[in-house]
């Protein structure tokens, strides 16, 4: 049973990437933003306001000097983040989504809305079944933010 959900889910997951290649294919990347860009925007703006060494917690295996330079670039090229050097300890600078960083975030998001419908749609569920499944993916999701020691500022909430 285990192997057949594990092959599932690798069938399903490379079939969603296989779309949303077709897509942007389709259509050009947001900003043409690199996959470890649009995550970082997407990490700050639901976190907020962070430290380039908080961002690094969530890329253990990713170098600091990779982050920052990604930061950097987020910065002083694409003009999507505001660097702010706190007075109170000069040693650490924490980074925050300018105005034409949310609208591309609300551009990313609204890509991504668009293939998890077509993702929701596929699975063909009753409304009993959708709010099975959205008990099945809210324990997934709580289940990542504990492997991940996840502490986000907006939890999905599920609502009827």
């Amino acid at each position: 049973m285990k192997e057949m959900t594990e092959t599932m889910i690798y069938d399903m997951a490379f079939r969603v990437r296989l779309y949303i290649a077709s897509k942007l294919s389709e259509e050009k990347r947001v900003n043409d933003l690199s996959d470890r860009e649009a995550l970082l925007l997407e990490l700050i703006g639901t976190r907020g306001n962070m430290s380039i060494s908080e961002i690094s917690s969530f890329y253990p295996k990713v170098s600091n000097s990779t982050i920052s330079t990604t930061i950097t670039r987020l910065w002083k090229e694409k003009k999507l983040v505001d660097k702010h050097i706190l007075p109170e300890n000069q040693r650490i600078t924490t980074v925050s989504l300018n105005d034409k960083g949310r609208d591309i975030l609300e551009q990313i998001k609204q890509k991504q809305s668009d293939v998890f419908t077509t993702v929701a749609k596929s699975l063909g569920l009753s409304a009993e079944q959708n709010e099975s499944f959205h008990q099945i993916l809210q324990s997934s999701i709580g289940y990542f933010d504990e492997l991940l020691e996840l502490r986000l500022n907006e939890p999905t909430t599920i609502s009827a």
